[in-house]
């Protein structure tokens, strides 16, 4: 199971979906945003197998279209797979 956690300043990504369709689209999408995020140095950005942090996003940032693409992607796995995603507000 893998859970996204959002907070008011990022979030935060735990677990390995067991469907790999899922797995593999949280993967590319989340490690491409915090990879721009760490890039533009706008937030704090952990990556360590199975978590991904994305924490700590600047203001002017924290609402900005990358991040609700994001969410937008990631809502619609979660969607999608069901017994493998969880969103959960932090």
């Amino acid at each position: 199971m893998t859970t996204i956690t959002y907070y008011p300043d990022g979030l935060v990504i735990n677990g390995h979906a067991e469907d790999p369709a899922a797995c593999h689209g949280i993967s590319a999408i989340s490690q491409m945003v915090g990879n721009f995020v760490q890039e533009r140095n706008w937030g704090n950005v952990v990556i360590t197998e199975g978590h991904l942090e994305i924490k700590e996003v600047k203001e002017p940032y924290c609402s900005n279209e990358l991040f609700q693409a994001m969410a937008i992607a990631l809502e619609d796995i979660a969607e999608q797979y069901p017994d493998c995603v969880k969103i959960a507000r932090g």
